[in-house]
């Protein structure tokens, strides 16, 4: 009879393969001791803009650029989307619409849908404006008091108002270029670090109030 040892249980995390600490009052923490701040970007289809709009758009950028006075991260993330729920729901409102008219609109909005994601090829795209922060910024003796040590988040208010400061001059310099960029917050930050380490696609949840939204 063979015998089979028990093998140790492996107690590893997702977040043991990342040099994210953690994510507290807006602001991620690495390993490291270093933090940042996110915001996402709004876009903008750049051929369709005018020659002046498109030049205005370049000097935007490029005066955001030379504001810098450090690096900064532009993160732009595709995913598939997962359109079934939303397809099951439109279904189960066409089932239940007792006006021909409403249904009729509404069964070609169902087959648009279809046909939309029949080759599985719609993707969501976000943007994102990674703002760090650097213990060294605080100076050699400060770094040290207000760095993270043994893993233990130490939120320095020093720390706190550098990335607040550098995350607003960026967002004025990029809304000089006609977009919008909006802070994340810590619950928005987890969520979008828990998608991107554990979700290829994006599901996107309806209820019936949306449909009538849509159509009625």
């Amino acid at each position: 009879m063979l015998k089979y040892m028990l093998k140790p249980k492996i107690h590893s995390t997702t977040q043991d393969f990342t040099e994210i600490l953690d994510i507290v009052d807006d602001i991620i923490f690495f390993k490291g001791g270093n933090t940042c701040m996110a915001m996402e970007g709004s876009s903008v289809n750049f051929f369709l803009l005018s020659n002046d709009e498109q030049n205005a758009r370049i000097y935007g950028y490029m005066s955001l650029l030379n504001s810098l006075s450090s690096y900064i991260q532009i993160l732009i993330v595709s995913r598939r989307v997962d359109l079934g729920s939303y397809v099951k729901t439109l279904e189960e409102k066409i089932a239940t619409v007792k006006n021909p008219k409403i249904a009729e609109q509404l069964n070609l909005y169902h087959d648009f849908i279809k046909d939309l994601i029949k080759d599985d090829e719609l993707l969501d795209k976000k943007i994102y404006v990674v703002v760090p922060f650097s213990q060294l910024e605080l100076g050699p003796i400060n770094a040290t008091k207000g760095g993270i040590q043994n893993k233990n988040i130490s939120l320095n208010e020093s720390v706190k108002s550098g990335l607040i400061t550098k995350r607003n001059n960026i967002m004025v310099q990029i809304e000089r270029m006609g977009l919008v960029a909006r802070p994340l917050s810590t619950n928005e930050l987890i969520k979008l670090f828990y998608e991107m380490l554990n979700q290829e696609f994006i599901t996107l949840d309806f209820d019936s109030a949306d449909i009538k939204n849509v159509i009625l």
